[in-house]
Parts: structure tokens; C-alpha cells; sequence
């Protein structure tokens, strides 16, 4: 299969995570320096960049350790990862993984995907108000996935932020315009080839910088971004006002924030105590924002919608939520 490796990053706006200190109200930060295939901080800290993908974390070492099959898993014909899950057992990683690509793939490139999966394409609804917005120079989507919004994102440099290495490797050749190959999941263990070509939608590398980093502390400056996205993110957190600081301290006065959340909350994922409070959190959200509460200041909330997302398991059977969309405006 062809591959693109060019390195995809912004190095003067990433910062390392390992020795980033707070003194006072002043961050300090240093910068990180290429050197072949490791991304270099002075204090010492290495981190490694695995296919152009960086994996850039505060405690990088136990990342590689307990996702070490993922980081070092080689992109195989779809027949091939198909036949090495077929006899089970379900939860191993690879398996895992494979059935984590495949829903994940139809659900952005979906509509660039051939043969398409049934029942449609999950992100459109959300993409066409992403894409209708003005130009910006830099946005950030915190939780990209596979990469699709990151191709609507309007702005003269995207960064992805995302803890699946995995889908970042995909995200990076189909964002490079190659063609992708992957095993899409019919049913149980069993699997299908599709393949994913971007066209129109490729990007050269100089336009986007993917990292493989914690949403809850990216490795980047301070506002860096006209617009900050995090797309069903805030319930896959263990604190979503933690979250929600984090976009507001990347995005700039008078820039804009995207969110959409179905608000699914999971004890596995955050106790009860960090959940958005109530029966209507996403009136929570919106009043949050109006008061900027934790926040650097108020938000103005520009456009509010609920719109269905599908995500295709297999093909009998899908889950459809209906997400709550917010946009707004960081005060000046």
C-alpha cells in the first residue's frame, strides 16, 4: 500500500508537556526541536513520532507502555487483519482496535468511501455548519479521530489532537491524499475491505499538524486558535470543566469555540461528581458559558442545535444519538 510519511506539525507552536510549570499567573514553557524521528526538549524529555504522527505526552512513557501494540501495529491489507481476528478472542487489542477503525472511518470518510457503508454518512449534518464559517488562521480540533473535520475546519493551519495513534495514522494519509485501505466490520470478528480516498479534501502536510496527545493537556501555546472544536468530547473526559478550560485558554478574545455532546456519561469514564449537573446539561453547558464560569471570561452563543449522529458497528447493527451542538464567541 502507498504511504506518506512527511512529518505533519507546526513546531513553533507546540510546547512540552514533561516541564511546562505555572509560576504565578506566568506559564513557562520550551519549545520542542526535530531531530530525525524524535521531537527533543531541552530539559531532556524525547518523544518519539511514529509514521510523521508525534506522540507528544506529559507521561509518555506509560502511554507507550500500555498502548505499545497499537503504536507499533503495521498498516496490513484489510484480508490480512481480517483473518488475524477472526478466531477471537473479542476483547484482545488488535481486535479492538480494528472494530475502533472501522466505525470510527465510515463515520467521517464514509461519503469517500468505497464500497459506502450502510446507513449513511454520520458526520454530514454537523460538517455543513463547521464548514459554512469564515476563515480563520489556526484551528484547533481537540479529539479528532480519523480526521475528517479537520478538512472543513477553515483555517490556514489545523491541528488534531487525539489519543488513538492508530487513527492518527490513518487521519495523517488520508488527510495526505493517499488511498486507504481498511477492513470494515460486517459482523462479530468478521470483516470487509473499503478503501477511502480523500480527493478534493487532501491538504498538503504544511496545513496540518496531527499529535497524539491528552485533550486535558495538549501540548500547545496558549491562544494559538480563532477556533477551538471538541466534537462529543465532553462526556469522554474525566473532568469536562477541565475540558472546557482548556478550550477557553486556547482560544483567542473574540474567537470561536464549536462544541457537540450527546452526554453520555459513563462511570468508567468520570465519576458523578465531575458530570455537568441536572437534567438538561446542555442547559448547563450554555448557561457556563454565558456566565463564564471557570472560564477567562463570558462566551456569546452564536448558533444552538440538536443533530442526530449514527455510528455504524456493523452491518446490522448502529447506535444514533442526538448530540447537542453549540457555537460561540469568546468576549473581548
Amino acid at each position: 500500500m502507498e504511504s506518506t510519511v512527511d512529518i505533519a506539525m507546526r513546531l513553533d507552536l507546540l510546547v512540552c508537556p514533561g516541564c511546562r510549570t505555572l509560576q504565578g499567573d506566568r506559564l513557562d514553557v520550551r519549545s520542542l526541536e526535530l531531530r530525525g524521528e524524535l521531537l527533543v526538549c531541552d530539559c531532556g524529555r524525547r518523544y518519539p513520532i511514529i509514521d510523521g504522527v508525534p506522540i507528544v505526552l506529559g507521561d509518555a512513557g506509560s502511554y507507550l507502555r500500555a498502548e505499545m501494540a497499537t503504536v507499533v501495529e503495521r498498516e496490513l491489507s484489510p484480508e490480512v487483519s481480517a483473518l488475524l481476528v477472526e478466531d477471537g478472542p473479542d476483547d484482545a487489542p488488535y481486535a479492538r482496535m480494528l472494530e475502533h477503525l472501522s466505525i470510527y472511518l465510515d463515520a467521517h470518510w464514509g461519503d469517500r468511501a468505497t464500497p459506502p457503508p450502510e446507513p449513511g454518512f454520520a458526520l454530514g449534518p454537523i460538517l455543513e455548519r463547521i464548514a459554512a464559517r469564515p476563515y480563520v488562521g489556526v484551528a484547533v480540533e481537540l479529539g479528532c479521530s480519523v480526521g475528517r473535520v479537520l478538512a472543513h475546519a477553515e483555517a490556514e493551519h489545523v491541528i488534531g489532537i487525539e489519543m488513538h495513534v492508530g487513527a492518527l495514522r490513518r487521519a495523517h494519509r488520508i488527510l495526505a491524499g493517499d488511498r486507504v485501505e481498511y477492513a470494515r466490520r460486517t459482523v462479530g470478528r468478521h470483516y470487509e475491505p473499503a478503501t477511502i480516498h480523500a480527493g478534493a479534501l487532501a491538504m498538503p502536510t504544511a496545513r496540518y499538524t496531527l499529535l497524539c496527545s491528552d485533550v486535558l493537556d495538549p501540548p500547545l501555546l496558549p491562544d494559538i486558535a480563532e477556533r477551538v472544536i471538541a466534537l462529543n468530547m465532553l462526556d469522554s473526559v474525566a473532568n469536562p470543566r477541565n475540558l472546557l478550560a482548556v478550550i477557553d485558554g486556547l482560544c483567542v478574545a473574540g474567537g470561536e469555540i464549536i462544541l457537540a455532546c450527546p452526554y453520555q456519561w459513563q462511570s468508567s469514564v468520570m465519576e458523578d461528581r465531575e458530570r455537568l449537573p441536572g437534567r438538561d446539561p446542555a442547559a448547563t453547558l450554555v448557561e457556563i458559558l454565558r456566565e463564564g464560569r471557570g472560564l477567562s471570561r463570558p462566551y456569546t452563543v452564536e448558533d444552538e442545535a440538536e443533530i442526530v449522529w449514527t455510528l455504524r458497528r456493523d452491518a446490522r447493527s448502529s447506535v444514533t444519538y442526538r448530540t447537542h451542538y453549540v457555537r460561540a464567541r469568546k468576549g473581548t
